[in-house]
């Protein structure tokens, strides 16, 4: 009888050590799951204290009386001389103020094009690997946004640790699910926000306390110093840079912006770099605040270093109160300057 009392006790305790074992694992996932949401929920809400993250609006009607296309001495041009103009370019950069609807809009609108025609309808001899590069996802997350495109995770889990701007859902989600549906290729391709912020405060020597991996995540150090013209323009609009481009928070206050700002450019450039190492017939479309490549200043002048002879094309997609005439401010700022409808709604939901 005893022997029989101590095998149902063993038999018992070996139950409760396995239930134990489930509830530990299912804690622990638990856990490392709510770190990530924590991450999206909390962290993107200091950063980009502007934008919230909302419930699925009515869509904008967005159409041609929405904007004006010019080329850089303000001619008026089309959609069309933009998308053949894209064929001789290795990187095309699109500049968006960050919560312009007819940005994200026009952006979508360029980027399937450029899909249909150099990839998709393209003949074999002449079709190129149609990419998308983003400043909206940073380095670090890369292998996150990988999974998801390859179906290796679902959406939740996506958003959830990959640390997305507050408005993707509204405004670059339609781009990434077409990508994703259309098996291209999205780059993570900014600086971690973290290590941005610190050169803000610090300055650039902060950098060299990074580990031999973080440092993988942001360009070679050293990297090309702010060129002349990117100090006089950044002094010329310091007071205006929070307005021009207020995905980047409070960090226009930090004594050292200039040098977090060109942590961002060097990044974004060395990414893009490799990419066309990577895939020689790359036909890459970037999104970025348009301060990043006005003028070919920022991104392009680095990129520029890392690739000599690179084809670049610029294209700056600015809401401007003198539209539909054309803002002469933003002459030669770019190939091509999309003036927007200042009067549309900011903060939009709105598909093609």
């Amino acid at each position: 009888m005893k022997a029989r009392i101590g095998e149902n006790m063993l038999i018992k305790n070996d139950f409760l050590k396995k239930q134990l074992m489930k509830l530990l694992v299912t804690f622990v996932f638990m856990l490392l799951f709510s770190a990530c949401v924590t991450d999206k929920g909390e962290i993107m809400k200091k950063t980009h204290p502007h934008f919230s993250f909302s419930k699925k609006k009515e869509p904008v009607k967005i159409s041609k009386k929405h904007y004006r296309i010019f080329d850089s001495k303000g001619q008026r041009a089309t959609l069309d001389t933009i998308i053949y103009n894209i064929n001789h370019a290795d990187v095309v950069f699109l500049g968006e103020m960050h919560n312009d609807p007819v940005a994200h809009y026009l952006q979508k609108k360029i980027f399937i094009k450029t899909y249909a025609i150099y990839n998709r309808k393209a003949k074999p001899s002449k079709r190129r690997e149609v990419i998308l590069s983003m400043e909206m996802f940073e380095r670090d997350v890369q292998m996150i946004l990988d999974e998801y495109l390859f179906d290796i995770i679902d959406e939740t889990y996506f958003l959830a640790c990959s640390r997305p701007w507050n408005n993707y859902l509204t405004d670059y989600h339609p781009m990434v699910k077409f990508a994703k549906k259309h098996n291209i290729k999205v780059i993570a391709a900014n600086a971690p926000r973290r290590y941005v912020h610190r050169v803000g405060q610090k300055g650039l020597k902060v950098l060299n306390d990074l580990s031999a991996t973080a440092k993988t995540w942001i360009a070679p150090i050293p990297y090309k110093k702010p060129s002349k013209k990117l100090k006089e323009r950044f002094i010329a609009l310091q007071s205006k840079i929070a307005a021009i481009a207020p995905a980047h928070g409070d960090f226009s206050r930090q004594s050292h912006f200039l040098e977090a700002q060109n942590l961002w450019d060097a990044t974004m450039a060395y990414s893009l770099s490799e990419e066309l190492i990577n895939t020689p017939k790359a036909l890459i479309l970037h999104l970025n605040g348009y301060f990043h490549s006005q003028s070919g200043i920022g991104i392009p002048e680095h990129l520029s270093q890392y690739r000599t002879g690179v084809k670049k094309l610029i294209v700056n997609i600015v809401r401007s109160s003198s539209f539909p005439n054309f803002d002469n401010s933003l002459k030669e700022g770019g190939n091509f300057i999309i003036i927007t409808d200042p009067q549309l709604s900011s903060v939009s939901n709105h598909e093609l």
